[in-house]
């Protein structure tokens, strides 16, 4: 059941290139393994047993998990990807690349001996899983299985909406160029489409999905109306997720997701998307996240303490108060619990000018959200902490008591969240975390909608590539100082 629905979820291509590589890793290490052994290579001879030279590949092959993440970052399981042959070969050879730097970072923590003897084998299986991969990929799965794989099943679409994207994407499923996706429903809200032409069903109201889909045999769902309210879209996300067809979105309500975040990672053809992969409730999201949260900020806090030290010391040297802030803020679920910072801005000062400015953008939606400028209630010590989110390194202790996350949307007060709409309180659907997509993609250049839409990208996508990715590029914001203030 379970491999059933990959399929159905990801396609026969995708499921099939995933085995080839499979299988061409798999033969690649055995093809070392057997080189090596008898080759004499590093003087070594035949009168060393087999199995220390299966141990001594068997860290290479071990790496295959982090050669699909690779493989799936260099958009190597995307369509215009693998239906071409030079574009993927150099794909091919980038991701083998950075998995050999990979290794190589890994084996200088391994014993001497073992680096000594491992560099033959790390070149040969770099080698010959490039020869491998590209044979089966290039030769064998498109030359010979894509056409058959692409007759058995094309990817039946539902198009909701006829903006400038959904007319390419139409064209180009009319005129067979999107191979194995076929557009075979649209919603047409304002009649622009012909009804019924060309074989596709057209309708003027947004079906149920979770009748609809199965009704119709539809494998994924694109979302390219720019004027339907942000409820409907969120609606039909949450639906989609319900009914476990994958959805991609054009429209404009998730254009900051398609220019700072999933830029070129469509599936089709010169048309930009947003895909949503349903992270929310898989195994990761739900059990391995928070184990791996855990873990993460109490070594933080040993290795940090010496520097949060000094900062604490620059803070009490800088101005009279407490050390820390703290205050109830809004997290999973809507529960509330207590949010720690260090102390950024002079003790007893109001803030009723500051929630005036949050009320604001929350109420307009469209303005960047940039902290007050100016503001005479922060430190000196306390601009430079904010500059760098330094002032946040306190809720490691919220992430150690389970009410954070290192990666996740951000908190917010309860003043805030009263005046959140509905489709804004979606954002908490699981616990906040310390960063997250908003905070690395502009946070003061962000809108307030902007920055619900992020959270919410980020909520039904959640993986350890992403969150990898984000913790990366916070780690640039936090040493620049871009956005912060």
């Amino acid at each position: 059941m379970l491999f059933a629905a990959s399929i159905r979820r990801h396609g026969w291509p995708k499921i099939t290139l995933v085995m080839l590589d499979w299988l061409a890793v798999t033969l690649a290490a055995i093809a070392t393994i057997m080189l090596h052994y008898f080759s004499g290579i590093d003087e070594y001879d035949t009168r060393h047993s087999m199995g220390e030279y299966i141990l001594r590949v068997a860290i290479l092959y071990a790496s295959f998990p982090v050669l699909i993440l690779i493989f799936r970052q260099h958009l190597l399981y995307k369509q215009k990807i693998y239906s071409t042959g030079v574009m993927q070969f150099a794909q091919l050879s980038r991701a083998l690349l950075i998995n050999a730097l990979l290794l190589i970072a890994v084996l200088f923590f391994v014993r001497q001996d073992w680096i000594l003897h491992s560099r033959a084998n790390l070149l040969l299986f770099t080698f010959i899983s490039l020869v491998l991969l590209s044979l089966f990929r290039i030769v064998l799965f498109r030359k010979l299985l894509l056409p058959a794989i692409a007759g058995i099943e094309v990817r039946r679409i539902l198009l909701v909406g006829m903006s400038t994207e959904a007319r390419e994407l139409l064209a180009q499923s009319i005129a067979g160029k999107t191979r194995p996706f076929e557009i075979v429903a649209i919603v047409d809200r304002h009649g622009e489409f012909p009804m019924n032409d060309g074989g596709v069903v057209t309708m003027n109201v947004m079906p149920l999905l979770k009748e609809f889909v199965p009704a119709n045999n539809i494998h994924e769902v694109v979302v390219a109306e720019n004027d339907l309210p942000y409820e409907d879209v969120v609606r039909l996300i949450s639906e989609a997720r319900e009914t476990g067809v994958p959805i991609h979105l054009l429209s404009d309500h998730f254009k900051v997701v398609q220019e700072r975040v999933t830029k070129n990672t469509s599936e089709f053809l010169n048309v930009k998307a947003s895909p949503i992969s349903h992270g929310l409730h898989g195994f990761y999201a739900n059990y391995l996240k928070q184990v791996i949260d855990l873990m993460a900020a109490s070594v933080a806090i040993v290795i940090l303490s010496p520097f949060l030290g000094v900062i604490a010391l620059l803070i009490k040297l800088g101005s009279n108060g407490p050390l820390f802030f703290h205050t109830e803020v809004v997290g999973q679920n809507g529960k509330s619990f207590r949010w720690y910072k260090f102390r950024t801005m002079y003790w007893g000062k109001k803030d009723e000018a500051h929630r005036d400015h949050v009320s604001e953008h929350i109420r307009l939606g469209t303005r960047p959200t940039g902290k007050l400028e100016h503001d005479p209630r922060v430190t000196p010590i306390g601009g430079w902490l904010r500059k760098h989110s330094l002032d946040e390194l306190p809720q490691l202790w919220n992430v150690v008591n389970g009410n954070m996350s290192l990666v996740g949307p951000r908190p917010c007060l309860p003043y805030e969240f009263e005046q959140y709409a509905t489709w804004h309180k979606e954002r908490f659907a699981v616990r906040p975390g310390m960063t997250g997509l908003w905070q690395v993609s502009g946070r003061s250049s962000v809108s307030f909608n902007d920055m619900v839409i992020l959270d919410l990208y980020y909520i039904h996508n959640i993986s350890p590539w992403l969150d990898w990715a984000i913790v990366l590029r916070t780690i640039g914001v936090v040493l620049t100082g871009r956005g912060g203030g």
